[in-house]
């Protein structure tokens, strides 16, 4: 009987710093065995095998960056009820008389389903970030706005050493050191459910795991900054940070008027960027272990934004028997005031039970003001033309809210070794409140250029929204044959909503506004509730792995709109299968596939009806009559990587079809005036396909000098109704970039980005306005020390948009470049000249097409900028000097 058998626990520490291991892999073998009888991880407080049969057994423990060790253990049933085994690992090296040699890095390895980038094969300039180092991956994308993709995938998660730190905004890891990582691994995402019991989730999003380098558990980095430019604009702020080990800390602040392009270091982002942005903030992210068995993580932040925009947008619209163009030009002066927060408490009571509570809140404060005017052409397909509007708007929006969200989780595991139970409860309140002024003016014209109307829109108005939530959930997993499990989850969850708007016009009669609207005034209640029950069953061994599962949903949609009154009650049903299946291939190749089913409510604005005439040419309204939509996903992923010439691959492939898909319905109005209604359609679905083909260069490939070619194509059948007519928009996006780094000497970095891109629309209400266009791109990246210790950084984006439809094809080039010099006998002070778009070319134009329509915006932006700084940086590496690191060791590395 298992009861009989002990259970065998230990820790997992470094031989140097006496630090716990987390994320070591311990196997557990028959002592003539090459397969494992058992498999974990370390974690804070070790690894446990519970009731292990009586016999001669090999535990085997491999964590990167240490030497492997295996230890013999036998069991006996006589044996008291748990076996302890400490070990301690020695970091990784092959020494001989004094000498590290040091094996060839390899840039990438596949390990079942997760892929590992190994950061010491990519180079990267000196003070480089964690975001410089995604940018070499193949694969791996970055927006202007530092949003990550991988295989076309959100990365929705970033990890340190498996443990989670940035609990609000994974961005802020985008400044972390890169000489601090040792490798990057992707994997699909997990909750902590899924974690503790072993029953994989079906996901569409990626986590990335930061692994550090040994010795750095006790190491901190960091640096302080003062910078001014021409005229006003100046820069000034610092961080620390501090990874690995116990404690883990990361702290930032800025305070700057030149949009985020300097922060210690150049601004990655060299597109292009609205408005002129001043900004102040400080981030806060922390994890430790109180004591044996609490631990404790927290992000805090607390940020203010002015943002002051001029811009000028042009909008061709198609329908059936003509288009609309409309001319703007507007400004607006954007103030937001946003002080997030995050607390984690982890609890392990004992190894059998933990509990953790999550509580994340946010208070954000807001003041928008805008003024435009424009103007609209009505244009029919008989070539025939003329003016049919012109606006001016002056508006005013404050916005105050507070958002509060608890979780309570209690984890269970059972003797029986698989088996666990885990109970959860959830409860979340919103408010927001929303006080404004609206000032519009719309005159409206016939074909024959007679005025049609004049509307004055001069009102006042408050806007309150409030909602509470609540949920429990539980799950049961059970072991069965070895390697064999089923789960079962229920999960119920309600949320309620209350949105109530006043709208008072001016009344000149008595000069106040005091002239209830009835338009835009509203009271309305959204409560959704739902159930769901899923079961699945896995298996796990050597070659593959797999979690199949059913789903069965219930969900209760319940509107009551109180002006007038009505009241909408809405029951849907859904059953969805689930689907995650992986299979080890061999050595570095690894091949999924993923098929997940999600419903999504609609929102209480899609659903309010309750008109928006912020924009007189382009009215919204809700419709209480929505639907949910459901969404079925399938994604499939091929990766292989080979030691022997440094090439890799990785393919993918995802698709989705959307029931009752949530979408705007537009109408065309007398004097060019849109109104949109949100409906629910069907017939929309995608299909996508990612390539990255990754090598090593030249004769010293696998060592720092690398490449990749990487293909995106993605075809979308977009549902859509216009002006009454069914419109089905079908659209194909192609893509090709090309990565090229290469060192030349240790003092000589150089980096090529190159890409291709198309993108073609087809509307079946308007075949003629079907547009297509390329555009191209192309950045260069030099990093070269010079005689003296002085450093030259210097970086040329280009950028061609070919024609689409009517609009004309636009070229920009933006030249970065920065030269410095670190000072001191300990090299920690740097004086640092930076300049921006010194080409002065940069025009922030942009354009796109979507479902009937083409748009163009030209956004004011800073312009050419030269920066003087002073910059002070720090490194300390307790831990490498009790290693032996020699006292003289300049820890910048060059310059």
């Amino acid at each position: 009987m298992w009861a009989q058998f002990p259970t065998v626990k230990g820790t997992i520490k470094d031989s140097t710093s006496k630090s716990v291991i987390e994320g070591a892999d311990i196997f557990l073998l028959i002592k003539e065995s090459k397969k494992a009888l058992l498999h974990t991880r370390s974690g804070a407080d070790g690894f446990v095998f519970g009731q292990v049969p009586e016999g001669s057994y090999r535990l085997v423990i491999v964590a990167a960056g240490y030497n492997n060790d295996t230890i013999a253990l036998v069991v006996k049933k006589g044996d008291s009820a748990a076996l302890n085994v400490d070990v301690v690992l020695g970091i990784a090296g092959n020494e001989l008389d004094g000498v590290v040699v040091k094996a060839t890095p390899k840039p990438i390895s596949v390990k079942g389903d997760t892929v590992v980038f190994h950061a010491d094969a990519f180079a990267v300039r000196p003070n480089a970030q964690f975001e410089d180092l995604l940018r070499k991956l193949p694969g791996i994308e970055i927006d202007k706005d530092g949003n990550i993709t991988m295989q076309g995938q959100k990365i929705d998660k970033i990890t340190v050493n498996g443990k989670d730190l940035f609990l609000s905004d994974i961005k802020q890891a985008n400044s972390l050191p890169a000489e601090m990582i040792s490798s990057i691994e992707a994997f699909g995402t997990q909750s902590d459910r899924a974690k503790f019991s072993g029953v994989k989730e079906s996901s569409n999003t990626k986590t990335l795991n930061l692994k550090t380098k040994k010795g750095m558990d006790q190491a901190w980095f960091g640096n302080a900054y003062a910078s001014k430019g021409q005229g006003t604009s100046y820069a000034a702020g610092g961080q620390t940070t501090k990874l690995g080990g116990e404690r883990m800390l990361t702290a930032s602040g800025k305070l700057n008027n030149i949009n985020n392009r300097f922060l210690g270091v150049e601004s990655k982002n060299l597109g292009s960027q609205n408005g002129i942005q001043t900004t102040g903030s400080l981030d806060i992210n922390y994890r430790e272990k109180w004591g044996k068995k609490l631990t404790v993580g927290a992000s805090l932040s607390g940020n203010g934004q002015r943002l002051d925009v001029l811009q000028n947008t042009s909008r061709r619209t198609f329908f059936s028997d003509s288009s609309l163009q409309e001319n703007r030009l507007g400004q607006s002066v954007n103030k937001n005031y946003n002080y997030p927060g995050h607390v984690m408490l982890t609890y392990d009571a004992d190894s059998m039970n933990q509990f953790q509570l999550n509580t994340s809140v946010s208070v954000q404060n807001s003041t928008n003001l805008s003024q435009d005017t424009a103007a609209t052409q009505n244009l029919l397909n008989n070539g025939y033309s003329y003016l049919g509007s012109r606006t001016q708007t002056d508006n005013k929006t404050t916005q105050k809210s507070f958002n509060l969200n608890n979780q309570l989780d209690w984890r269970h595991r059972f003797a029986k070794q698989g088996r666990s139970l885990q109970l959860s409860v959830q409860q979340s309140i919103q408010t927001s409140s929303s006080p404004g002024s609206l000032f519009t003016v719309l005159n409206s014209y016939d074909s024959s250029g007679n005025a049609l109307l004049k509307q004055v829109t001069n009102q006042q108005y408050t806007q309150s929204v409030d909602g509470s939530g609540y949920g429990a959930s539980v799950m049961y997993t059970e072991p069965l044959a070895k390697g064999h499990n089923v789960s079962f989850t229920y999960s119920f969850n309600t949320q309620l909503q209350k949105s109530d708007k006043n709208s008072f016009d001016f009344d000149s009669t008595t000069g106040k506004y005091d002239k209830p609207s009835d338009i835009t005034t509203n009271r309305f209640n959204n409560r959704n509730s739902s159930h769901k029950i899923e079961g699945s069953y896995g298996m796990n061994n050597k070659t593959m792995n797999y979690q199949i599962g059913l789903g069965w949903q219930y969900n209760t949609l319940d509107n009551l709109n109180f002006t007038p009154d009505r009241h909408i009650k809405q029951n849907f049903t859904n059953i969805f299968p689930r689907a995650l299946i992986n299979f080890n291939l061999g050595k570095g190749k690894s091949l999924s596939f993923n098929y997940n089913g999600a419903s999504t409510a609609p929102s209480i604005e899609q659903l309010q009806p309750l008109k928006d005439i912020t924009n007189p040419l382009l009215e919204t309204v809700g419709n209480p009559d929505l639907k949910q939509s459901f969404n079925h996903s399938m994604s499939a992923y091929l990766n292989s990587y080979s030691m022997k010439n440094f090439r890799g691959i990785m393919l993918s492939l995802q698709g989705d079809v959307t029931q009752n898909q949530i979408v705007a319905s537009t109408t065309l109005l007398s004097g060019g005036v849109q109104q949109q209604q949100y409906i629910n359609v069907n017939g929309t679905y995608h299909l996508g396909s990612t390539a990255s083909y990754s090598f090593g260069l030249g004769n010293k490939q696998g060592t720092k000098n690398s490449g990749s070619v990487s293909t995106h194509l993605r075809y979308g059948h977009d549902a859509g109704i216009i002006n009454g007519e069914d419109n089905v928009t079908s659209s194909i996006t192609w893509g090709q970039t090309l990565k090229l780094n290469y060192g030349i000497t240790d003092k000589f970095i150089g980096e090529l980005r190159g890409g291709v891109d198309y993108s073609g629309y087809q509307y079946t209400v308007t075949p003629g306005s079907n547009t297509q266009s390329w555009s191209q791109n192309a950045t260069v990246n030099v990093s070269y020390e010079l005689p003296l210790g002085i450093n030259i950084q210097g970086t040329y984006s280009w950028m061609h948009q070919g024609t689409s439809g009517l609009l004309p094809s636009q070229s920009s080039g933006v030249l970065n470049a920065a030269i410095f010099k670190r000072l001191f006998a300990k090299q920690r002070w740097q004086l640092r000249l930076s300049g921006f778009d010194l080409l002065n070319t940069n025009r922030n134009y942009t354009q796109s097409a979507a479902s009937n329509y083409i748009y163009t915006s030209q956004t004011n932006q800073l312009q050419r900028m030269l920066l003087l700084s002073l910059v002070y940086d720090f490194r300390l590496y307790p831990g490498l000097k009790k290693a032996g690191m020699a006292s003289g060791a300049n820890p910048f590395g060059r310059g």
